[in-house]
């Protein structure tokens, strides 16, 4: 089975010079290098982080079927994180089981911190909680929540994976432009609704 992986550093998700229809051990290269931005995509529509691997995992089997139509002139990360896209509109549209936490909030936090960003208390200058952790997850879970989806998985995929602009553009299949304003828009939604946390648990 196809397991998100382990952080690796960024690709270009080309499948090579080679010709003809792509093998099911070169998908599975390709795949696991892509794989956590993929995760990022469905948990970006999905608001589920448990529920997103399920669906990578579905839309892993879906492209084993069609490998036949990938073109090796064009981007893996592209066509794949299609199928992502289209496998967790579905779930979501379902409604099958109920959303839980996104993503790790302490994490993201850590990471916007490192990135540059200037969060509201009750993250200090080095992207450490501070305070009532548990509000402040509570917090940030709803803040992600009330993004779009293709705002949120911009979010995710720079904020988590670190990933460029260009290669966020290119595994959502968005002009580059699009990818930053998402970014930098979700991170100003995101102050906004902390910095109302923090002053409301101080009142």
């Amino acid at each position: 089975m196809v397991t998100r992986p382990q952080a690796r550093p960024p690709v270009g998700g080309e499948a090579g010079e080679r010709v003809g229809p792509v093998s099911p051990d070169e998908f599975a290269a390709l795949f696991e290098r892509a794989g956590q931005r993929l995760w990022c995509v469905a948990v970006g529509i999905v608001g589920d982080a448990s529920q997103a691997e399920d669906i990578v995992q579905e839309a892993a089997g879906i492209a084993l079927g069609k490998l036949d139509q990938f073109d090796r002139a064009t981007s893996f990360n592209a066509w794949m994180g299609q199928i992502v896209r289209f496998v967790a509109m579905n779930e979501r549209r379902r409604g099958v089981r109920q959303r839980t936490r996104p993503v790790d909030p302490a994490a993201f936090a850590e990471r916007e911190g490192r990135d540059g960003a200037a969060m509201a208390e009750p993250v200090d200058s080095r992207g450490r909680l501070a305070g009532d952790q548990g509000a402040f997850d509570d917090a940030l879970t709803g803040a992600l929540g009330d993004l779009g989806e293709t705002a949120r998985a911009c979010l995710l995929l720079r904020t988590i994976l670190e990933l460029t602009y260009a290669e966020i553009a290119d595994v959502l299949g968005i002009p580059q432009g699009t990818a930053m304003s998402h970014v930098h828009r979700s991170r100003r939604a995101l102050r906004v609704a902390l910095v109302g946390q923090a002053e409301g648990g101080t009142r």
